[in-house]
């Protein structure tokens, strides 16, 4: 066995970007070679300090290789045992430190994905206890320092890791997030939109995801809009109500259901302060959504090789009102076809499959 994969894996289909990256990869892995993937006991609410060293279950097969939940012990024993070439670390976890520590005995490479940055995020946006922070930096800097490859989704990314990190460039290696197959055969049935929608995914109660943003800049237009949020339906009274804004809150969504959800859309709105990569964006672009994002997100890099979009400044409220005014009435029934080449297949094979060939 040459690569094993660690990180976060759910069986389930309604999945976070990073976990979509964990499932996708290793999946599009399974289909070639033999391969396994480790998911630690995270939750310390849920599992006791026995089950997080010791602990050892199947949970599910991916083309006949095994996803384990295991214990930190039980993690380095499979290591020992298998003696992989390549450990691709999937998801940041502090319990990863341990393979960093064994790799001191043996020949294995680290590639590692970075996801987000957690100094930058504790920092700005995490409120975290004090202790739980420095460890986090200690478990960051070995990352950043002892891995042999680090993939990074955008240049956007690179450059604040750079703010807080030294490591030699050359093993950097940019990767890019990819469709799931619902999105690249989204059927042009569904393209006719009602103009006047706004779709904003992600959590409300995050800073950096821009939500008050994009509120304070719709506050102000002179006609009514409907404004449909993908977070969580708990949220619910969370929300105020505005005379012009019609908010619709909705759940997180499988692909399928998604896509379906989108059909009759109009524009999407990204309006972070910080986003290596939203996954949820793109989706929403490859079903026909106009595009309207900060210039501080991985995915406005990408899209110039593909779409039309608008971009503004993170807090320029004038200027995201007025992108949002500029195409909120026209039906935007575009379907990207030029988006075909970011399925997970092509994406694996692009930027993933070289590095395991060692």
């Amino acid at each position: 066995m040459k690569v094993i994969f660690i990180g976060t894996y759910n069986e389930s289909e309604i999945l976070s970007g990073p976990e979509k990256v964990c499932k996708r990869v290793f999946e599009e892995y399974s289909k070639i070679d033999d391969t396994i993937f480790i998911q630690y006991f995270q939750d310390g609410r849920k599992y006791s300090y026995f089950k997080k060293l010791f602990g050892y279950e199947k949970t599910t097969e991916v083309n006949g290789c095994q996803v384990l939940k295991i214990g930190i012990v039980g993690t380095l024993f499979q290591i020992i045992k298998i003696n992989p070439q390549i450990i691709h670390i999937l998801s940041f976890d502090r319990f990863i430190v341990f393979i960093y520590l064994l790799k001191v005995f043996f020949r294995f490479k680290i590639y590692y994905m970075m996801n987000g940055i957690i100094k930058h995020e504790n920092k700005y946006f995490n409120k975290e206890p004090v202790f739980t922070v420095i460890k986090n930096i200690i478990v960051e800097n070995i990352v950043i320092y002892a891995s042999d490859k680090i993939f990074y989704l955008s240049e956007f990314s690179k450059n604040i890791l750079l703010r807080y990190y030294s490591p030699n460039k050359s093993k950097f290696s940019k990767t890019v997030n990819g469709l799931d197959s619902c999105f690249l055969n989204y059927p042009i049935k569904y393209s006719d939109k009602d103009p006047l929608t706004v779709v904003f995914i992600g959590n409300i109660d995050q800073q950096e995801k821009g939500f008050e943003f994009l509120i304070n800049s719709l506050s102000s237009f002179p006609y009514k809009i409907k404004l449909f949020l993908i977070d969580s339906l708990k949220k619910v009274n969370k929300i105020r109500k505005y005379s012009n804004i019609d908010i619709s809150i909705f759940d997180k969504m499988s692909p399928s259901e998604m896509c379906i959800f989108l059909s009759d859309k109009n524009i999407v709105v990204s309006p972070s302060s910080y986003d290596t990569f939203n996954i949820s964006v793109l989706e929403a672009i490859s079903c026909g959504l106009y595009p309207i994002l900060t210039k501080q997100t991985g995915n406005s890099e990408l899209l110039s090789d593909f779409v039309e979009f608008s971009s503004v400044d993170f807090g320029d409220k004038q200027k995201l009102s007025n992108e949002i005014s500029k195409n909120l009435t026209i039906n935007n029934n575009r379907i990207y076809k030029s988006l075909m080449e970011l399925s997970w297949e092509n994406i694996f094979q692009k930027y993933y499959l070289p590095h395991y060939k060692l």
